[in-house]
């Protein structure tokens, strides 16, 4: 494994018109679980307005160590189409 995409979808989003614009306060963070410090985060911002679908962040391998890399790379067409980016073969609803 060379990297680890976190992914985010609002289930059934388009049927119901919704998208990340009319949520607030979301984000992801990296903590560690034996300290509980907070190691990485990434808030997302309001700009995501026509989206329904998100790549919030990746952790990717580089050598021995992994590095959080904030995206915030929001997409449209839901989790199904989100999963065809990843060239993951799914059935649409």
């Amino acid at each position: 494994i060379n990297k680890v995409a976190f992914c985010v979808t609002i289930h059934n989003a388009e049927e119901r018109k919704q998208n990340f614009g009319l949520i607030h306060n979301a984000y992801i963070r990296i903590v560690n679980e034996d300290t509980e410090v907070e190691l990485a985060r990434f808030d997302l911002s309001e700009d995501a307005s026509e989206d329904n679908a998100m790549i919030f962040g990746e952790l990717v391998r580089e050598g021995d160590n992994w590095k959080f890399k904030a995206l915030g790379t929001g997409h449209r067409g839901g989790l199904y189409q989100l999963a065809r980016d990843f060239f993951v073969n799914v059935a649409p609803n």
